[in-house]
């Protein structure tokens, strides 16, 4: 990475646009949220999607939706503005397309906008009610113009908010909704607290694939544990529609947090005493051993993880300072982990990472280089002398509560021992 690093302060970020660029080119191209909308929705089995927007945006959406018909009937077609559109906007020509997907067998239809439909102000959201008052099929709209965002993170939350437009108000029943998946040995454990004592809850995973019909009986849950952030948006939407309270079981890596999230949902469902999960202890000793190892220690993120700030703050709780973080998405309910992170006199400079190639020596600027302390990287390597924990999506397995923190602090742990870290994972 080159001296002509951009970026501003975490304190000063309040939305995706104010995410600054870290170089005015990017070495290559950035998904836009389309393509992420499209590749989650691809797994929910009966949606059918209808991308609106320019000539560009309809071919590149066939890089995901190859077929126009899924394997269980869904439809994927795009519509595309002609000239006149791009002026007037295109609300006549998309309620027919809606009617035709409709008269096709589509039923549940996720309209995505693009850019152009975006900056004339065509209000998707209207054009989508006025359709579902008067029509058997339901539409749901969502805004993914990649311009308000740098990155393609959207995408994910974006669409499993939109499956609520699908869902009906149904009578409460005694289950409870994962969303996320559990299915790591807490979360094994965490079902069979679920289905102790009298109450004894019926358990509904959703993970990445799913079956829209089951999806629509979310609305009679009881609770929602929310074990993915990318499924917390929906959780707050079921919360504020159906009055549907949840847990956000990622919100914290440290032991307390995660101790806290626990506490609230056997109060809720009223369970028996907490159980102690296999990893607490153990999580607990290694804490104390990766603080004493590598308090005071520097680090960068360059990695796309999308808890980053829920990482970020627990490392600074373990004395460690951030130097930069790369982040790709910031929404409003993100406001609190900043705060948290803020809160230790910590205000790293932030930007979305767009160049691929580092060097030490660009990080200068950056106070990395503090001499005495230990540092590392968390993404791609980028000196021999320097930490590294390769990171991209897939930087921890899926877990949760105390298994997921301590499978961190084995990472950490192993910077020091000069041995492969994911060894053991």
């Amino acid at each position: 990475m080159n001296q002509q690093l951009k970026a501003c302060r975490l304190s000063e970020i309040e939305s995706n646009q104010g995410i600054p660029f870290s170089h005015a080119v990017p070495t290559v191209g950035h998904h836009c949220p389309m393509h992420t909308a499209l590749a989650t929705l691809q797994g929910v089995s009966r949606v059918s999607t209808l991308v609106v927007g320019m000539p560009e945006c309809g071919f590149y959406s066939r890089y995901v939706m190859e077929t126009p018909k899924g394997p269980n009937g869904e439809l994927h077609y795009t519509y595309v503005l002609d000239a006149n559109e791009v002026v007037f906007g295109c609300r006549e020509g998309l309620l027919k397309a809606l009617e035709e997907m409709e008269r096709d067998g589509a039923d549940a239809i996720a309209v995505i906008m693009t850019c152009v439909p975006a900056l004339i102000g065509e209000d998707i959201q209207e054009i989508t009610e006025s359709f579902g008052a008067g029509h058997r099929a339901r539409a749901a709209a969502m805004d993914l113009a990649h311009y308000k965002r740098n990155g393609y993170e959207a995408g994910y939350y974006e669409s499993y908010l939109a499956l609520a437009e699908f869902c009906d108000a149904s009578k409460k029943e005694n289950v409870v909704f994962l969303l996320g998946g559990a299915q790591s040995q807490e979360g094994k454990e965490l079902c069979g607290w679920l289905r102790t004592g009298s109450s004894s809850y019926d358990i509904v995973i959703m993970e990445d694939v799913l079956e829209l019909s089951q999806f629509t009986k979310i609305s009679s849950s009881c609770f929602n544990i929310v074990t993915n952030i990318h499924f917390l948006p929906l959780a707050k939407r079921l919360e504020a529609i159906y009055d549907i309270p949840y847990v956000f079981l990622g919100e914290s890596y440290g032991r307390d947090g995660i101790q806290e999230a626990y506490k609230k949902i056997g109060t809720s469902l009223l369970l028996r005493e907490t159980p102690v999960f296999s990893h607490l202890q153990e999580t607990a000793k290694l804490e104390a051993r990766v603080r004493e190892r590598l308090e005071g220690s520097r680090f960068l993120l360059t990695a796309n993880i999308p808890d980053a700030l829920i990482l970020t703050e627990y490392l600074c709780s373990l004395s460690m300072t951030p130097c930069f973080l790369h982040l790709e998405e910031y929404q409003q309910f993100m406001k609190e982990w900043k705060k948290k992170i803020l809160s230790y006199g910590i205000n790293p400079l932030t930007a979305f990472l767009v160049e691929d190639s580092m060097t030490e020596d660009g990080f200068k600027e950056l106070g990395f280089e503090k001499p005495g302390s230990y540092r590392f990287v968390i993404g791609k390597e980028i000196g021999e002398e320097i930490g590294c924990l390769k990171a991209g999506r897939s930087f921890l397995p899926p877990l949760i509560g105390y298994e997921r923190t301590f499978a961190l602090l084995k990472l950490l742990d192993g910077l020091l021992r000069k041995e492969d870290p994911y060894a053991a994972l």
